[in-house]
């Protein structure tokens, strides 16, 4: 109906143009078309009956030309407002930016939340960036949440692979361990060991590592970055002692490691003053390039240790590249990053990737340095801490923020350097650390985001340890409690849900394999996708998200039988091992796919990874 039934809002008529083209939508249909030429808000809204106190999901397919990333770019948005027409409280969903060729779903999930509102407007909008979007398919419904019936879901493997394979599945192990707020506890350098153990028993491809450019340079070398001072670089103290142990661990189970370099201590030579921050922006590019490419090239030349594969520089830039006064400086961030490839590349350190943006949950960061950097870097990554296992139309949100990445940088890797669900309570605790669900989390997580596009992940964290001791306070008293594995107590550390969850993935979507997106008509409660491994193997990994049992069969045919690993409330280990949850059966092809029945809120694995010796199904034990 063209747009007819729509309203437009705009802060300057000026810089803005409002209009329906007529076969520019999906398929040739029409679409609505908001262009800016200056950064103003422009909108399209319905009053579209929303309610107080309800939840609704909204969807819209965009097609962006040019969004600038000064403003909020292309979102979503409701505005609530009281019976005398005021507006009380806007929501927004997620932002576009840049250019695509290609459509894309953008998700907002909101509730009209304020107890004051009679009448609430929503729609797309161009939002103080200049630019023009294309929208199509734009609708909105409530989130009325049912008991799910059981049902069989027929789902196709795609016939190509995604454009970058796995790189990596990956836990966060900042170096703690050893420290004496740890050891004070009862921590022994035998629980190294038994880190090390675990870790190979989880198939950890990688992790990621914090470092300090204090830790080992105390002070400044000398005033001349370039004429290194071997004797200005320190290995006495216990933190980089710890760093040392860790990255020794990871050279012999021939796990890679991404380290990042946190910034600097305020306060510490290399940091900016008044910075109004606990950490800061390196002061000198060209020190920070000494600083990391002398540490790199003393683990690989001296310690012949040759696990480092990524670095970055500074964890969520987006708001913590602080230079002096506190202000978050872009351009020098990207300074930076060339001084340091250019200092790796001097001192025979090529072999070494940088990866960019390590935003948190930042999309304009994540583009702006993808768009400065595409040269400069060999991967890109995004944080994210947001949702629940519970949370309707999980698979849609993770999609949402993943391709909003992937297809805005589609020349380069996109993995998550940093996730959890939406628990944490500050930056130590999250509420969920200890349930089941958050297992399934990492499951569902970890599929969306593949069939989105992702090459990889990295959960925070691998175990619990102290950062610091702060019996007066501090966040969580100084201990980081999320990890796969708990804190030591009564000499035993404790395996949780996610332990055995992630163990599973790792272990079963190995380095280096093929991604396959895996489609069809889930409701929104199944999630699939299928690896081919560097050796040839396969792993179907299918996530059950509903309260009642569901059959999928997934229409491949992967040379035979394939063993079936389940991820239930009813086989979690209950002995506090490290082992892994074993086969329970095979399962062969039949009718051209492999036929699985999930339990309610549950994962499957199906892999020939591991040799098949289990009878399949329907066969005789």
């Amino acid at each position: 109906r063209g747009i007819t039934g729509w309203s437009t809002w705009t802060n300057d008529p000026s810089g803005c143009k409002f209009s329906f083209s007529k076969d520019g939508g999906v398929d040739g249909t029409g679409c609505l078309k908001i262009e800016n030429t200056k950064q103003v808000a422009a909108s399209f809204y319905q009053m579209a009956g929303l309610k107080q106190g309800k939840t609704y999901i909204m969807t819209a397919d965009v097609r962006c030309e040019n969004v600038s990333t000064e403003g909020m770019g292309f979102i979503l948005g409701m505005a609530m407002y009281d019976g005398a027409g005021n507006n009380i409280g806007e929501m927004s969903s997620s932002s576009r930016f840049g250019t695509s060729s290609d459509w894309s779903t953008v998700t907002f999930i909101f509730t009209v939340s304020n107890e004051n509102c009679v009448a609430a407007s929503a729609g797309p909008r161009l939002w103080f960036s200049t630019g023009t979007v294309y929208v199509d398919n734009v609708s909105v419904k409530e989130i009325v949440k049912e008991p799910a019936q059981s049902k069989t879901y027929d789902l196709t493997v795609s016939d190509t692979p995604n454009k970058f394979t796995v790189d990596a599945l990956s836990c966060e192990w900042d170096p703690k361990l050893l420290l004496p707020c740890n050891l004070e506890k009862g921590v022994t350098e035998d629980d190294l060991t038994l880190m090390k153990e675990n870790m190979d028993k989880l198939g950890l491809h990688a992790v990621r590592m914090m470092i300090m450019p204090e830790w080992f340079e105390p002070a400044n070398d000398n005033d001349d970055p370039a004429a290194v001072n071997s004797d200005g670089f320190k290995l006495e103290s216990d933190e980089i002692k710890t760093t040392l142990a860790y990255l020794k661990v990871c050279h012999e189970l021939g796990i890679k490691v991404t380290l990042t370099w946190w910034g600097a201590a305020a306060g510490s030579w290399l940091a900016f003053p008044n910075c109004n921050d606990w950490i800061s922006a390196p002061n000198n590019k060209d020190e920070i390039a000494e600083n990391i490419s002398w540490f790199i090239g003393y683990v690989k030349n001296e310690l012949k240790y040759d696990c480092i594969y990524n670095v970055i520089l500074m964890n969520e830039p987006s708001y913590a590249f602080h230079v002096e006064g506190g202000a978050v400086d872009f351009p020098y961030y990207v300074e930076c990053y060339k001084a340091i490839r250019a200092r790796l590349n001097a001192d025979g350190l090529t072999d070494i990737r940088l990866v960019g943006s390590d935003d948190a949950q930042s999309l304009g960061w994540f583009c702006n340095s993808y768009t400065e950097l595409l040269e400069v870097c060999d991967a890109f990554n995004s944080h994210n801490y947001a949702w629940t296992y519970d949370m309707p139309y999980l698979n849609q949100l993770v999609n949402e923020f993943v391709s909003a990445r992937t297809q805005f940088g589609q020349e380069k890797p996109f993995f998550m350097g940093e996730f959890g669900d939406g628990t944490s309570v500050g930056a130590y605790y999250a509420q969920s650390v200890e349930t089941y669900g958050r297992g399934l989390y990492l499951a569902s997580f970890a599929v969306n985001a593949f069939n989105a596009g992702a090459a990889g992940m990295s959960y925070w964290g691998l175990h619990d340890v102290y950062y610091y001791i702060n019996n007066q306070g501090g966040d969580n008293g100084g201990l980081m409690e999320t990890g796969l594995i708990g804190y030591k107590q009564d000499g035993a550390w404790k395996y949780r849900p996610t332990y055995y969850a992630w163990g599973l993935l790792c272990n079963y979507i190995p380095f280096g394999s093929e991604i396959y997106r895996v489609t069809g008509e889930t409701d929104d409660l199944v999630d699939c996708v299928a690896v081919k491994t560097p050796e040839g193997k396969y792993s179907i990994i299918t996530v059950n998200r509903s309260d009642a049992e569901q059959t999928v069969k997934v229409n491949a045919s992967f040379g035979g039988a394939m063993n079936l690993y389940l991820f239930s409330e009813a086989t979690l280990p209950t002995d506090n091992t490290n082992e892994m949850i074993p086969a329970t059966k095979a399962v062969a092809a039949k009718d051209g796919g492999y036929t699985v029945t999930i339990p309610a809120y549950s994962f499957t694995v199906l892999s020939n990874v591991d040799e098949v010796t289990l009878p399949a199904a329907g066969e005789t034990a």
